[in-house]
Formats: C-alpha cells, structure tokens, sequence
C-alpha cells in the first residue's frame, strides 16, 4: 500500500464501515453513527446539514447537532491543526474508546464529547468484521503504529485470530494496550481474563508484558 494511499484507505473503510452499521446493526439509532457520518462528509467538503435532515425525529436531530458542535470544537483546537483532516474520523473512534475503558488517559475535554456507549462501539467492530477485506486492511495498517491507541485498534480488528468480541473483551484490550509503562493491578487481572485466544494476544505478548 502507497504511503499516499493512506487517507483515502481511512475514508473508503470507514464508508464501508459505516454503510454495514447503517444496514444490518441499525446504525442510524445511535449518535455516534450520525456524528461519524457527518465528520466524514465535513471531511470530503460535503454539507453536514444534509446529514441532519436525515434525521426525522427533532428531538435526536438537536441533540446530534449539539454533538457535531461540540466535536468540531474539540477538533479546532490549535494542536489538531497540521494534522489530516481525517484523522477525526478515526481519533472520534480511539477517543471513544478510551472513555467507554476508564482509560486513565482521558482528558475532561474528551469526557464530555466523546462519551458513547459501549453497545454503540462494539456495533462499530462488529460492522468492521463483517467486512473482512476492510478490518484486515486496518488491522494492518494500525498495526504498524507504535502508538499505544493504534496498537488497541490492530487488536480490536485483528480477524486473524479465533476470538468472540464483546463489550467487557474491548473495554478490556483498550485499557490494557492504550497505556504504558508497568501494568496496574487492575491490567494485570484484565489480562488473565483474556485466554491466550483472545484479541489481544498477538498484539500486546510482549509489548507491556516486559515493561
């Protein structure tokens, strides 16, 4: 994959991503759906408003429109500046998970905009594994990425391994692959929670597990 490639392969995925969501996991009751959706077409210099009028039910379009504000507040910041315009898209997703995890890397600021459902992101996972081609694609590229969050993410769409994904197994992988240094008690016991099958596996065996 071209290095040049790699902001269309985020876009096009998510696209796919969210299409699945939308059609068999019935993206379109969950707020962080319609906030990805009209990141993604803010993202492509589309109008965001059009997402919106999607949206028949007035009272959710309010509380989606405040979401999208406070997002695109969140993002202006100064700090953000220089970096791809999608990179919102998935820093929504990574964020996101982080406060459905108690990370300890969560900040206020993202607290109060990032705060879904566990329920909404493991809908989002399991969108992205119906669509094997695409996870794998990700799975790949994220894994590249010494980031501790990027690292949570190859583990969370990591389709080469025999595992079920569920709500307490993410909460479980992010905590343990979005920080670092020496693990806590609580890691410790979160991962001889995950059997050596699981996601994390062959993502996080030797990444903490020396430190």
């Amino acid at each position: 994959m071209a290095l040049t490639n790699t902001s269309q392969l985020l876009q096009d995925s998510m696209t796919a991503i969210l299409t699945t969501w939308m059609t068999k996991y019935d993206g379109a009751s969950r707020p962080l759906y319609w906030l990805l959706r009209a990141q993604q077409v803010d993202v492509r210099g589309g109008d965001v408003p059009a997402v919106l009028a999607e949206i028949s039910d007035e009272v959710v379009k309010a509380n989606i429109s405040t979401l999208i504000a406070l997002s695109q507040e969140y993002w202006a910041d100064v700090r953000y500046a220089s970096l791809e315009p999608v990179t919102k898209l998935w820093g929504t997703i990574v964020n996101s998970l982080r406060v459905a995890a108690k990370s300890d890397r969560v900040t206020e600021a993202q607290q109060k905009v990032f705060n879904f459902s566990t329920a909404s992101l493991l809908a989002f996972f399991q969108s992205a594994w119906d669509r094997m081609d695409v996870a794998d694609e990700l799975y790949h590229l994220f894994r590249a990425m010494p980031a501790p969050e990027c690292q949570a993410m190859a583990a969370l769409l990591n389709v080469h391994v025999d595992a079920v994904l569920n709500e307490a197994v993410m909460c479980r992988i992010v905590r343990l692959l979005d920080h670092e240094g020496p693990m806590s008690p609580e890691e410790i016991r979160d991962l001889a929670a995950l059997s050596n099958t699981d996601l994390v596996y062959a993502t996080f065996s030797g990444l903490r597990g020396s430190a």
